[in-house]
């Protein structure tokens, strides 16, 4: 039998629980984060760059524990929420400051990083 794989609230629910800095973002406000949400894009970018954030802080335990539960995701994932991640908050990763952007690479996993690599047939990092 099958696991069911976790949707885009599941995720967000997790993300919200562990990580209070995140809860407290207008994001929740701002965007329908259901399931079916055409705004799970935009969610996605904000987490990315409230991470990137973090890092740039110095909060590097937060931002290890987060790219922790996004390579989980990768394997927990239904394809909505995985395709997000890969075309949206990924993305926005490589589009980070520099150093925080070097940190943030050697915080992956395995499988962000293989998604992280393959983006660079379509885009590539920004040089700030």
């Amino acid at each position: 039998m099958q696991l069911q794989k976790k949707n885009f609230v599941d995720f967000y629910n997790e993300v919200r629980d562990q990580f209070p800095k995140m809860r407290e973002l207008n994001t929740w406000d701002n965007y329908d984060w259901s399931a079916d949400s055409n705004d799970n894009f935009m969610i996605m970018t904000e987490l990315s760059r409230e991470m990137a954030k973090w890092v740039a802080e110095g909060h590097e335990t937060e931002g290890q524990r987060l790219m922790d539960l996004i390579e989980r995701y990768f394997h927990e994932g239904d394809d909505a929420v995985t395709s997000i991640i890969y075309t949206d908050f990924l993305v926005t990763i490589m589009e980070a400051k520099k150093e925080p952007r070097e940190r943030i690479k050697k915080m992956m996993g395995p499988e962000t990083e293989t998604h992280y690599k393959n983006l660079f047939n379509f885009y590539f990092e920004t040089d700030k």
